[in-house]
């Protein structure tokens, strides 16, 4: 049986994570902060957890960054945002949610230069109940033709998903423009759906690529990304698709974020986990490694960013034919051969082939292709690596990146 603890992707040593926040780039070193409940692996009473690194593979843990406040917006949760780049101080923005309903505003905090300590929440932005907006969260900011902008995922009243997009011309108030892209004849074939979560906007090789999380009625699907352009709609935009496919083929990733902060697109995500029983294990869920974006025949591909998959890795041991593994250790597989199979008891066999990669990091597997569409898995039972024929694959033992 594979173990179920991580050791080198980001994970608090205690407590839940979900979501990555808040992700940038500040005098060299990467913050990445995280939907965190600290007391328990449980999603309840969420804040924000933080960690930086300078290699975005070793990771240092910094105190909670911020929680919710008693009596505030944000009573209820701090809920998924970024951070707010162009400003003389650093800046936050996230759903704060202020009690069970669900319902949230967009709260704004004001950070010191380290990013360990924030002042109190200052809400810059309601849900617009005119569109038939039911719902909204998980602001997102990018910046188009000289413009200060925000997107949020939203549900509508007639039960489909959209996503608004807000002026933030004034960082304190920001001002609806209405909506940006709900259901349309490209989109409708993406997977149901009630809210289209965490949506993240960028540009990417002369397109902008809209990615959504697919929630439907309290259930997590999967992950979207579009391809298409941004066009001029009265005083807002309108988001134009004219491609969408999974960014993720596994069952287990969920709400990435994508920064720019070091001008090429980064994105983590969150391999999904339920809540744990902490006499069991006092820790749930975990992020994924750091992916590179890149456009190929429309279709938007992941790596393992370079520098961090160097600093992560060892030296290579060949296996050949006739050897079998079990994937229940810390290692980076490389298929460098026909004749290998990758199976698991609960979904049987999964195509490999040459070029390849396999991050094994206990009960979690992240698969990426040469220019193709990565997959993560998180499941306990161990998955069986068979080199057969003339198969042959290269195994680099994984360096621990967590305390």
């Amino acid at each position: 049986m594979t173990a179920p603890t991580t050791s080198y992707h980001l994970r608090p040593v205690h407590g839940w994570l979900n979501d990555p926040n808040g992700m940038t780039r500040v005098d060299g070193a990467w913050h990445v902060f995280f939907q965190h409940n600290p007391a328990a692996p449980a999603h309840a009473a969420i804040a924000w957890g933080h960690a930086s690194s300078d290699d975005l593979a070793h990771w240092r843990l910094h105190p909670v960054a911020f929680s919710p406040t008693p009596g505030g917006p944000d009573a209820f949760g701090c809920w998924s945002g970024v951070y707010v780049p162009g400003h003389d101080r650093p800046a936050v923005v996230y759903s704060g949610v202020a009690d069970a309903s669900g319902q949230s505003t967009v709260c704004l905090r004001w950070g010191s230069p380290d990013l360990n300590q924030w002042g109190p929440p200052v809400v810059v932005g309601a849900t617009p109940w005119d569109d038939g907006v039911a719902i909204m969260r998980d602001p997102f900011v990018f910046e188009h033709g000289g413009r200060r902008l925000a997107v949020l995922g939203a549900g509508l009243s007639d039960g489909s998903p959209a996503v608004l997009l807000f002026d933030r011309s004034d960082e304190l108030a920001w001002r609806y423009l209405g909506v940006l892209v709900a259901g349309n004849a490209v989109l409708s074939d993406a997977g149901a759906a009630d809210v289209w979560e965490c949506p993240q906007l960028f540009p990417l090789q002369e397109k902008w690529v809209l990615v959504l999380s697919l929630h439907d009625r309290g259930v997590l699907g999967q992950v979207i990304a579009a391809v298409g352009d941004l066009v001029p709609d009265g005083e807002g935009l309108r988001f134009v698709a004219e491609s969408v496919h999974s960014l993720d083929d596994g069952t287990d990733f969920y709400a990435p974020q994508v920064t720019l902060a070091d001008g090429e697109p980064l994105l983590m995500g969150w391999v999904r986990e339920a809540d744990q029983d902490p006499a069991v294990r006092d820790h749930a869920g975990c992020l994924t490694l750091p992916r590179r974006l890149g456009l190929a025949d429309g279709v938007v591909v992941s790596r393992v960013d370079p520098v961090a998959a160097e600093a992560l890795t060892g030296d290579v041991k060949h296996v050949r034919a006739g050897e079998t593994l079990l994937a229940d250790r810390r290692w980076l597989v490389k298929v460098v051969g026909d004749g290998v199979r990758l199976t698991h008891p609960d979904l049987g066999e999964v195509p490999v082939a040459p070029g390849d990669e396999l991050w094994v990091d206990g009960a979690v597997l992240e698969l990426y292709r040469p220019d193709g569409i990565p997959a993560t898995w998180r499941h306990d039972e161990p998955w069986t690596l068979t080199v057969e024929d003339e198969g042959a694959v290269e195994i680099r033992q994984v360096v621990a990146s967590v305390p």
